[in-house]
C-alpha cells in the first residue's frame, strides 16, 4: 500500500509538474524569436489609410504555413496576390487562419467589383515595398457598399467579404510578430 502511494505521487509529480516544465523549457529555448507587437499594433493601424480600386480578375494565390513556436501546430496565411495599376505596384490580400472551405467564395463573390483596401502608409510609399517579391500586405478588404447593404447580406443576394475589425487587427498582430523581419521591426517601431 505504501509503495503504491509513493508511485502515485511520483507519477503526480512527474506529469503535473515535470513534464510541463520540460515543455516550457523547450519552448523557451527553441522558439522563434519573435516581434514584440503589443505596442506596435496601434502604431501601424492609426499609420493606414483606405484605397478604393476595382477588385482585379488577374489573381495569384499563396498558402503558406507558419508556426508561433516549436510544439505549436502549423497555422495557415491565405493570401491573394495581385497588381493595382492605379498606383502601380504590387498588393497581397492576407488573411491568418482564414477558414479553407471560405478561400475561393471571397475572390469569387469580389471579381470585377469596387472594393475599400486598408494598407499602411510607410509601406505604400516605400521602395522596398510593391513588388512582385515583397509586394503591399492588405489586411482589411470591404466592399464599397452603402453600410446597410454591407451589413444586411445574406446569402440570398451574395456573400458578405467584408473584414471585421477584429480580424483586422488579428491580420496585423499576427503579421508584425511573426511574419515582419525582425530588423524592419526594430527600425520601424523601436527606435522612435
Amino acid at each position: 500500500m505504501n509503495k503504491q502511494i509513493s508511485q502515485a505521487i511520483g507519477w503526480a509529480i512527474g506529469v503535473l509538474i515535470i513534464f510541463p516544465l520540460i515543455i516550457y523549457g523547450i519552448n523557451y529555448f527553441f522558439k522563434k524569436k519573435d516581434n514584440n507587437s503589443k505596442s506596435a499594433i496601434p502604431i501601424y493601424i492609426d499609420n493606414c489609410v483606405e484605397l478604393r480600386i476595382l477588385f482585379p480578375n488577374q489573381l495569384d494565390f499563396r498558402d503558406t504555413q507558419y508556426k508561433t513556436s516549436l510544439l505549436s501546430p502549423e497555422e495557415s496565411i491565405y493570401k491573394i496576390f495581385f497588381r493595382e495599376k492605379s498606383i502601380n505596384k504590387y498588393l497581397e490580400i492576407t488573411f491568418f487562419n482564414y477558414p479553407d472551405d471560405k478561400g475561393l467564395a471571397f475572390p469569387t463573390s469580389l471579381r470585377g467589383k469596387k472594393i475599400i483596401i486598408t494598407v499602411n502608409k510607410d509601406e505604400l510609399n516605400s521602395n522596398n515595398y510593391g513588388s512582385p517579391n515583397n509586394p503591399i500586405p492588405v489586411f482589411r478588404v470591404v466592399e464599397d457598399l452603402p453600410g446597410s447593404i454591407s451589413k444586411n447580406r445574406g446569402s440570398e443576394d451574395g456573400w458578405n467579404v467584408d473584414v471585421t475589425e477584429n480580424q483586422f487587427k488579428y491580420n496585423v498582430e499576427q503579421y508584425l510578430t511573426y511574419i515582419m523581419p525582425k530588423e524592419e521591426f526594430q527600425e520601424r517601431f523601436e527606435k522612435k
